[in-house]
């Protein structure tokens, strides 16, 4: 519950309403499926004017690629088989996501995404929906990281979600990695910062920036824009556009600068399995280490 008595000014806040999700993807113990899909899409609303949560919205997605769960994944998140197999594509859930945010009349308001840390919207569905060529709606490339706020208000503390709503003073509902129980979680801690009068502003967005040499690719804002001015025109610009497409996916080459999805520099390798390709060149996530792998699925022949 959250707590009362405390008064909240609907003027404060910049956006109607908040639309909190948090996603769930295809994950093993040790090494991550390559390349991870969302298995879970929820949604919660929130009216900014009350701090309720209006409506929820949830639908499991199948995922093409790998389809069947680990042991582990169905663990931690409860999410089962049956449930994915008969889940959408993530294209359809997409639509089915856009079409719940046009019944509810939010589509037209001034509303801002809401997740916990940056992985939903900078890494996975960026990375998915480019990897399998599906075009997002545009609000899904600004967004406010809850961590940012939350820091700000109860300090520089490393800590989960669920560390962060029972830290807050509220108590956890739900199970953890259950995306909507997540979502929700988030909602009422993101309620709560509302009802102590913090005044909740964009944090992260994906944009297009210039590269050096005049070339373009795919670079990411930091948490906050040292030019809130310049930053609002360049989103602007990029709401404009529906989809953004690698610039160097027609025309590439060994020696030339590649940038992968999430924004750095890429790094180029070899194909040494015997084959048809043995000897190509090819460019690959700059985010990689042996342990880790690749943060997003870029790829990309150099010829």
């Amino acid at each position: 519950m959250l707590p009362q008595g405390h008064p909240h000014d609907a003027q404060l806040q910049e956006f109607q309403y908040f639309v909190v999700i948090d996603f769930e993807a295809t994950c093993d113990k040790v090494n991550n499926p390559f390349p991870q899909e969302i298995i879970e899409f929820p949604s919660v609303l929130v009216n900014s004017a009350t701090g309720q949560l209006e409506a929820s919205f949830q639908t499991y997605v199948r995922p093409t690629y790998h389809q069947f769960l680990t042991d582990f994944c169905k663990e931690l998140t409860g999410i089962q088989q049956i449930q994915v197999d008969r889940g959408v594509p993530l294209s359809e859930a997409l639509l089915m996501h856009d079409k719940w945010l046009e019944d509810k009349g939010i589509k037209n308001k001034n509303f801002a995404i809401v997740t916990w840390s940056n992985w939903d919207c900078r890494v996975m569905l960026e990375s998915e929906c480019r990897f399998k060529r599906i075009r997002k709606p545009p609000y899904f490339n600004r967004w406010i990281n809850l961590k940012v706020p939350f820091h700000e208000v109860f300090g520089d503390v490393r800590c989960n979600l669920k560390e962060a709503v029972q830290l807050s003073g509220l108590t956890w509902e739900g199970r953890a990695h259950c995306g909507l129980d997540d979502a929700r979680n988030t909602a009422r801690l993101l309620a709560l910062l509302m009802h102590r009068g913090f005044k909740f502003s964009i944090t992260n967005s994906l944009v297009w920036q210039p590269a050096p040499q005049s070339t373009t690719s795919c670079q990411l804002s930091p948490d906050r824009s040292p030019d809130p001015v310049q930053s609002q025109q360049k989103l602007n610009e990029m709401l404009r556009s529906p989809v953004q497409l690698n610039p160097y996916a027609a025309t590439v080459g060994k020696d030339r600068a590649m940038y992968c999805y999430c924004g750095v520099l890429s790094r180029w390798s070899i194909v040494r399995k015997p084959g048809p390709m043995q000897g190509r060149y090819f460019y690959g996530c700059g985010n990689w280490t042996a342990t880790r792998r690749a943060i997003c699925p870029y790829f990309a022949w150099a010829s």
